[in-house]
Formats: structure tokens, sequence, C-alpha cells
């Protein structure tokens, strides 16, 4: 018999221990550790666990909008996050069933984000299929990743013009490394800036990017490149553990200082970096936007010439 627990604050560290321990398909992005950084009353939290004999076989983060549930606003991904002891045909079948009962009781629409399937240690189609098949409709956006293999050097993948670009970068003698504190004050700037040239924010501001950075000194990496002490481009990258593999989140470059292929070379160190922390892909995120109505053909194309194949994120919505 399964029951339906609502989150709360004693749970937390349960919680915490299926997502990173015991889940298939769960990240630190799900954990409350990460998602309790964002201030009391930003989001209205409707998260519930899922038990059997006391067991809790999936994790659903989410929030309350407007009446709906959302897969957790506070994060990239939200659920169902499942069990990876109950990960088969009947039990998640059954375990759907439960959260989709719930949900439909409870809200009047749903909207859920489960995890990428490159961030997941088993294959995501059966959460697929059962979605689907519970009267879900399935959105789906293109994102990429590049395969990354030990003793192997990501460079070798890339394109000709990329290798080019990166080879006239070497010669300008740049520096890689983590960004210090001290200067991600500038890494916001050129992030702002980089932003608004598409039209949009940040989603985090310089002080919760300062807060993660301190939280998640693990997880969450600032890496930049530097001609002479000189910031030329920085990135912010999300390291998932469990799936073995670097997912780049913002990038924050000085485009004033294109001719010197910084961000060429930022990206192929950091896949150099990837592949030494026993990573075995690097993660490129959407090249979609509305929704995934529209593909960004230059960006993909960017992407690919660093040897990046595509694959997609999917959103199910009741």
């Amino acid at each position: 018999m399964y029951e339906i627990l609502p989150y709360s604050p004693d749970m937390g560290s349960r919680w915490d221990r299926f997502i990173v321990e015991e889940s298939m398909n769960g990240t630190f992005l799900q954990t409350r550790r990460f998602l309790n950084y964002h201030p009391d009353g930003r989001f209205t939290d409707a998260s519930f666990v899922v038990e059997k004999s006391g067991i809790i076989v999936a994790a659903i983060p989410g929030c309350n909008i407007e009446g709906k549930f959302v897969s957790h606003q506070g994060s990239t991904f939200g659920g169902p996050v499942l069990s990876k002891d109950f990960y088969s045909g009947n039990k998640i079948s059954e375990i759907i069933q439960v959260i989709d009962n719930h949900l439909v009781q409870n809200f009047n629409g749903i909207k859920l984000k489960p995890t990428s399937p490159i961030f997941a240690t088993a294959p995501t189609d059966l959460i697929d299929y059962t979605l689907e098949h519970q009267n879900y409709n399935r959105h789906t956006e293109l994102s990429c990743f590049t395969p990354l293999v030990q003793g192997s050097d990501p460079l070798e993948t890339c394109t000709r013009e990329c290798r080019h670009n990166f080879r006239q970068a070497e010669k300008l003698d740049l520096t890689y490394g983590e960004i210090p504190d001290s200067e991600m004050e500038k890494f916001y700037e050129f992030l702002t800036l980089s932003k608004a040239r598409h039209n949009t924010k940040p989603v985090h501001s310089l002080a919760e990017l300062l807060d993660l950075k301190q939280r998640f000194p693990e997880e969450i990496l600032f890496r930049g490149i530097w001609k002479e002490g000189l910031y030329l481009s920085g990135m912010m990258i999300f390291y998932f553990k469990q799936a073995k593999a670097f997912h780049f989140q913002y990038l924050a470059p000085d485009d004033t200082k294109r001719e010197t292929n910084a961000t060429t070379a930022l990206f192929i160190n950091a896949m150099r970096e990837a592949v030494q922390t026993g990573c075995e892909k690097f993660s490129w995120g959407i090249s979609t936007e509305d929704g995934g109505a529209y593909l960004n053909e230059n960006l993909y194309r960017f992407k690919e010439s660093f040897g990046a194949l595509p694959c997609v994120n999917a959103r199910y919505e009741k």
C-alpha cells in the first residue's frame, strides 16, 4: 500500500538522502539543501513523497502556482524522482498512478519536468512511457551533450574550425582556473551584459551566486580564463557526480575581447577538467526558445562544433 506524505522540514535529511543515494534520477538540484537556499515566501511549496512500508519510493518537488502543481521553480528539474530499487515496469506504473491520483485530486493543472536522461543513472524511457500513457501531453526542448572518453582529449572531437580557434587562443598563453570571490562581481557584470543581449536577465542575483558558491563548492563550479590577470570569460558549471556529467549553466564573456577566442579556450579547458574528474558527458543545455517551439540554429551549430550530440528535455502537462 502506497502512502502520500506532504513535505515538511523535519523530512529534509530523509528527502536528501533519497535524492542523492537512493534514486535513479535525482540530482543535487532537487535536494532540500539546494531548494532551501531560496528565501522564504518565494514559492508556495507543494512537494510530497510516496512511501511504501515506511520506505520512500518517489519524491516529487513542486510548487502550487495559482492552483496548479508545477515542478519546483527553484530547480532546473522537478520530478518524479524515483527509487532505483523500485524502478521496474509494474512498480513504476503503480507509483506514477498514485502520484497522478494525488495531483488530479488536489490541483487544477499539472506540469511535471523530470530529470533529463543524461543526468540519470538508468534509462528514463520507463518514466516517459508511463506518463504518456497516464494521458500527459509531452513537450520537448532540444539539448545536447558531448561524450567524454577517459584518456582522450575532447579537443579531438571538435570541428577543424574549433580546433583552429583554440590553438590561436593557446598562443596568447591564457590561464584557466577557478573564479575567486574577488572577481565574482566582474563575472556577474559580464553575465548581465550577455543576458541583456538576448533580452533576458540572470535568474540569480550576485548574492545568490556567492551563496551557492559557498554552499556547494564541489557541485557548483565557477571557472574563468585570463590573459596576464585580465578577465576574458567565465562560466558557471553544475557537476552531477552520480551521472558523471558537467553541465554548462551560465557564460559571462567580455565580448570586447572576442579576438582572443577566450570562450573557445574556456570550453575546451572545462571539458578537459571534466575528463580529469572522471566525467563521461559535458552537457550544453537547451538551444530552443519559447518552450521548444523555436530552435536557435546558430547556437546549436556552435555547440556541435565541440562534438555535441542531440538529446531532449521533456516536460509533461495535464
